[in-house]
């Protein structure tokens, strides 16, 4: 009798109703994930790089077993191709090859590789309009209108079911797994991909996941392709124009982030979704956009107001139109009524960009430039006198259009000296169009008591180009300067630096004359070691302390020498200098030691009594597939230092 219940017992917990075409968890959510019976269906590889596992689950009258290894980006990943029937042996292992998906489509028949499972034309558009039934072929058309070949960069392919599908989300296969198993994120193949040294098709099956040569089916003409000498492996992360990304492994290269088209036949290998508890994002998150999207947060900048509210701003990137709507770049405004604790959208500016809050006269200002790097993008500013509910346009030069034509800046320090306003400023009419080298560094200036939308009261400095002959030939230009009072009071544009270097960072220290109209600058002696300076950074003075302050993306010895420190930004720090001259590096504020996929930059900062409050473009995992790069940002973040004289 206990035998019986105990085969009773292990029955239910493997018997799910399921269709072939569900992408649906394929066991009873019923099932205690402690019990006994849960672990007969999924036992996760050890904790070690190249440890196994293995997956079961019910799928009609038969029962499907798939292996899993940990991988060398330490994530969990399906070891053989989706419908597969074993781990590859070796390179052209048929058995191995697995099924082949359009992009967006589910296990609904036409993943076969039966090549009479073949259809001409397009009588669907997109996931939404598809049959449920499970003998649906492979359809293949000529351009453009190919499976779904209308298709926009923000579609998806992570519909948990057949029921969740829509115009814009096809149901991923790979939630048929359950507990977690999804599709790769395009940037899960590129850290992969990373991680496992994977340069052809051969280091590829060498690999920990044991990746095939399956070639492709053509979604133009319904061929198989390049069958036992390629691989073809889709994400989840859509393109425009009826594409989708994925990763080629070829004879002799890999293509990632390749942009194909989404009717194509190719493999799929899942991945199994890393909890974002065990990295938590540090500090407070005011904006997230996914990196899916390849919509990009830049431009951090935050203000306290008169009453105590924190206001907030960035700006998008990114090859996704919906970071310019209607082709304009946009900055968005948020709110805290609670010292940071939570925050709230007030506002987007339209045509506004690499722009920094500030207050004057107790009025809230934004000034930066109006759109991208290309023509148009005028250094303009806009005033609220409601606490940056509503905002000034600068339609006009009377009305904050300051100056025309092609500029390029950050969000950096307004300061008020000797009776003027002063701020940094870069134009695009350098001698060459190579970054960094098209900019030319001035300081504007302006009467404090001055209208400060009105152009005619701003001084503009004569401009500093690139000169070949700067630090022996290995300066590559400057940018993104700071407005600072020495301690002898002059003013002074002190900038970043860009080279190669991979051991040493150095700012510039411009001269500006009292009345702003001159900057000069000496090669000898202007040149001054400062941790974090191949990146943007914010120097404020203290005079409680009497002290410089920065937050800088400094970088510790133990990363030298691995590539130039400007794409070294997983370590925010707090520095501080007495002369400007001498910087010490008085805490580590974040850190995480992957300089891949992690950054915490173009960190904007005010004083707030004892307390210095800070906003950072942040580069973080965050369940759905992590940050691009530690450049493109996925994440605004806001953070407290408290009590930071008291780091030193």
């Amino acid at each position: 009798m206990k035998k019986m219940i105990k085969v009773i017992s292990l029955f239910i917990a493997f018997i799910t109703i399921i269709s072939n075409l569900s992408c649906k968890k394929v066991w009873s959510s019923g099932v205690d994930g402690n019990s006994p019976e849960s672990e007969l269906m999924e036992q996760l590889p050890g904790s070690e790089i190249g440890e196994t596992g293995w997956i079961k689950f019910l799928e009609g009258n038969d029962t499907i077993t798939y292996v899993t290894v940990r991988a060398a980006d330490n994530q969990v990943w399906l070891q053989q191709n989706l419908g597969s029937y074993q781990v590859a042996t070796d390179l052209n292992d048929t058995i191995a090859y697995g099924d082949l998906y359009q992009w967006g489509r589910w296990k609904d028949g036409h993943q076969s590789r039966n090549p009479t499972n073949l259809q001409a034309g397009m009588p669907y558009t997109n996931p939404s309009e598809l049959p449920t039934s499970y003998s649906n072929p492979f359809f293949y058309n000529a351009s453009p209108n190919t499976w779904w070949g209308s298709g926009v960069i923000s579609d998806q392919w992570l519909a948990e079911s057949v029921d969740a599908v829509n115009a814009t989300n096809g149901c991923d296969p790979c939630r048929k797994l359950g507990n977690g198993w999804r599709l790769p994120y395009n940037t899960e193949w590129n850290r992969l991909v990373n991680a496992e040294s994977i340069a052809n098709i051969e280091q590829a099956f060498l690999s920990n996941l044991k990746l095939v040569a399956g070639g492709h089916i053509n979604g133009v003409n319904g061929t198989f392709f390049r069958v036992d000498t390629r691989g073809y492996y889709w994400s989840s992360s859509a393109s425009s124009e009826g594409r989708a990304l994925a990763t080629h492994f070829w004879e002799n290269s890999v293509l990632p982030s390749n942009t194909d088209i989404r009717g194509n036949g190719f493999s799929v290998r899942c991945i199994k979704a890393s909890d974002i508890s065990e990295n938590p994002v540090p500090g407070v998150v005011i904006a997230h956009t996914p990196a899916y999207k390849r919509i990009y947060i830049g431009s951090p900048s935050i203000i306290k107001l008169v009453n105590g509210d924190l206001i907030a701003s960035n700006d998008f990137f990114g090859p996704n139109s919906e970071a310019r709507p209607n082709g304009q770049s946009f900055t968005r405004i948020y709110r805290s009524t609670d010292q940071g604790n939570s925050w709230s959208t007030v506002t987007d500016l339209s045509g506004q960009f690499m722009s920094g809050l500030f207050l004057h006269q107790n009025a809230l200002y934004i000034m930066g430039v109006s759109g991208g790097y290309g023509n148009g993008n005028h250094v303009v500013i806009r005033k609220s006198l409601d606490n940056g509910n509503s905002w000034s346009s600068p339609t006009a030069n009377n009305s904050g259009r300051l100056l025309g034509g092609k500029y390029h800046t950050a969000p950096t320090p307004v300061i008020e000296h000797a009776g003027r306003v002063w701020r940094t400023m870069e134009d695009a009419y350098g001698p060459s169009n190579v970054f960094a080298k098209q900019y030319r560094a001035f300081m504007m200036s302006a009467p404090i008591d001055s209208d400060l939308l009105d152009s005619l009261n701003w001084t503009v400095s004569n401009p500093m180009a690139y000169d070949t002959t700067y630090l022996h030939g290995y300066f590559w230009g400057w940018l993104e300067g700071n407005a600072v009072v020495s301690p002898s009071g002059k003013m002074l544009n002190i900038l970043r630096v860009h080279t190669f270097s991979q051991n040493r960072e150095q700012a510039a220290f411009v001269e500006v004359s009292d009345d702003g109209t001159t900057s000069t600058f000496n090669a000898s002696t202007g040149f001054v070691d400062m941790p974090g300076s191949m990146k943007k950074f914010t120097i404020r003075y203290d005079a409680t302390s009497g002290r410089y302050w920065t937050l800088a993306n400094y970088v510790p010895s133990e990363y030298y020498n691995i590539r130039p420190l400007d794409k070294i930004r997983n370590t925010l720090a707090l520095c501080s200098s007495a002369d400007l001259k001498n910087w010490s590096v008085d805490s580590t504020i974040i850190h995480h030691p992957d300089i891949d996929l992690h950054g915490y930059q173009y960190v904007d900062w005010q004083f707030d009594g004892n307390d210095i409050v800070a906003v950072s473009r942040t580069s973080h995992d965050d369940g759905v597939g992590g940050a691009a790069n530690h450049h493109d940002a996925n994440y605004l973040t806001f953070h407290r230092i408290t009590n930071f004289r008291e780091t030193r």
